[in-house]
């Protein structure tokens, strides 16, 4: 590892400023908490302007929401809406595809996303969508009973805001859901591209899923983040895989084979997190849940 240069902005976690460079540039690594993040200043509307990019692109981002659509309805099956406990939102709704599916299940639903193609798109469709950031977006507080984040806060240069301001508008007792990228997977995937550098063939498949986001979680630091939000009962799984190949990383029938090798990973992630208690997590994604206190006795709500 290489220590930063001057200029090192501070932790999203915890605010040290003793960053050590990991992987590859602007990739570093927290000494204080272990969280690995970019080191590199993005502002909100820079932010707003790299999703308003991928939005623009229907297709692109229709294929990535219909192999999505197990984890959704897996989801809303474990999550059902309950008489006067139904209102949800989704962080980072994008063209709202799992706000559809909740409201067709009962859920009181809206969303809210920082890039207006993808709103323009969800508010066509009939769906109640606002245009921001969960930090700066007017929502009242204590008024929803489930706020997701489908694959968004690893993309925010400041999760535990953001899970701060979802906190705010949940009612006590009222759950968060975040999904992310799992560092331990990702790194597992980098090292192994690394070792196969001499076979360009065999390692650029490789290559090509290993991405790291602006922050890269793993079950700990993600933990540490809901933690310092203030939230409780806070549980973190392997996540069930996203169909397929919804990036198009792989050539023209990749679909197939890679669903094969995910499905794989999983039952052998998933033996591995079983055989050690939920202690080793090792899939693709993770999936945290977690819960607002409950207000004192006789409060609504």
């Amino acid at each position: 590892m290489r220590a930063v240069a001057g200029g090192a902005g501070p932790c999203p976690l915890c605010d040290s400023r003793l960053p050590t460079a990991v992987f590859d540039l602007p990739l570093v690594r927290c000494g204080g908490c272990g969280l690995v993040f970019r080191n590199q200043e993005t502002g909100p509307e820079q932010l707003r302007d790299q999703f308003e990019v991928i939005y623009r692109n229907a297709e692109d981002e229709q294929r990535v929401q219909d192999r999505r659509g197990r984890l959704y309805r897996e989801f809303l099956a474990r999550y059902p809406p309950a008489p006067g406990r139904n209102r949800l939102l989704d962080v980072g709704c994008g063209t709202g595809e799992f706000v559809r599916l909740a409201r067709e299940q009962g859920w009181d639903a809206m969303g809210v996303e920082i890039a207006e193609a993808a709103a323009e798109r969800a508010r066509a469709a009939g769906l109640s969508v606002r245009v921001g950031s969960l930090t700066t977006a007017a929502l009242a507080e204590s008024s929803f009973h489930l706020v997701t984040f489908w694959n968004v806060l690893d993309f925010m240069p400041d999760p535990v805001a953001h899970i701060r301001a979802a906190k705010r508008i949940l009612v006590p007792g009222g759950i968060l859901l975040a999904r992310v990228g799992n560092l331990s997977f990702r790194t597992a995937v980098y090292r192994a591209k690394r070792l196969l550098g001499r076979w360009p063939r065999l390692a650029a498949p490789l290559a090509r899923q290993s991405f790291f986001s602006q922050i890269s979680f793993n079950a700990r630091t993600l933990r540490q983040a809901l933690a310092r939000a203030g939230f409780e009962r806070i549980e973190i799984t392997n996540s069930l895989p996203s169909y397929g190949d919804p990036y198009r990383t792989l050539p023209p029938g990749g679909d197939r084979v890679l669903q094969i090798v995910k499905q794989s990973v999983y039952g052998l992630t998933w033996l591995v997190a079983a055989c050690s208690g939920g202690r080793a997590l090792w899939g693709s994604s993770l999936m945290a849940s977690a819960v607002k206190e409950e207000g004192p006795r006789g409060c609504a709500g």
